[in-house]
């Protein structure tokens, strides 16, 4: 009986979802009523405020959902696995954000002064600094600041794909991104060499 009634609640959430992605086809997320999102969604309002405070909290559930997943790519690895396999793991993560283009521009276009979806990269790159166990005072101006620099400059590639219609392959962008996560730490473990 839970289980049938996790997916009425799954099923309604998807549907209010897809009615907003619907409407923002057409309009501002700040121009889009309840009324009008739950009669396209074809659901009661009190349906509506069972799940959701307003809007933006369906924008809040959709990133949470995904920085979730994305944790998960990594959550059964090493930490040394994920070091020697940073670039196969971000490209996992750019095939997700592809498969979900929908909703992660969702989420830039929308959440982006609240949190710039660092989230969706923010738990590899935890991870992957714990890589380097006995370098990083975490709780350092540098640590600060590097942990800072690499996450916004991730979510600065995924921003830059995603407008310019992920023209390139997840592949590549994976590629990139490692590339320049990989400087940025070895630009920090100089840094605290020399400290």
């Amino acid at each position: 009986m839970e289980k049938d009634r996790n997916k009425k609640i799954e099923k309604t959430k998807a549907n209010i979802l897809e009615a907003l992605l619907l409407l923002l086809q057409h309009k501002e997320i700040n121009e889009i009523s309840i009324r009008e999102l739950t009669e396209t969604a074809h659901i009661h309002r009190n349906t509506f405020y069972i799940h959701y405070t307003d809007i933006y909290d369906i924008l809040a559930e959709v990133e949470e959902n995904m920085c979730r997943k994305v944790k998960e790519m990594t959550d059964g690895m090493e930490t040394t696995q994920l070091k020697e396999n940073l670039e196969v793991v971000l490209e996992s993560v750019f095939e997700y954000l592809y498969q979900e283009r929908e909703k992660c521009g969702l989420i830039m276009r929308y959440r982006g002064s609240v949190s710039s979806g660092k989230g969706l990269v923010e738990s590899i790159f935890v991870k992957y600094l714990n890589t380097f166990p006995n370098t990083f005072n975490e709780a350092s101006v540098e640590f600060q600041v590097q942990f800072y620099y690499c996450t916004t400059g991730a979510m600065g590639i995924v921003r830059y794909w995603m407008e310019h219609d992920f023209k390139e392959s997840p592949k590549r962008m994976a590629a990139l991104t490692a590339k320049l996560l990989t400087k940025g730490i070895q630009g920090a473990l100089e840094e605290a060499g020399r400290g």
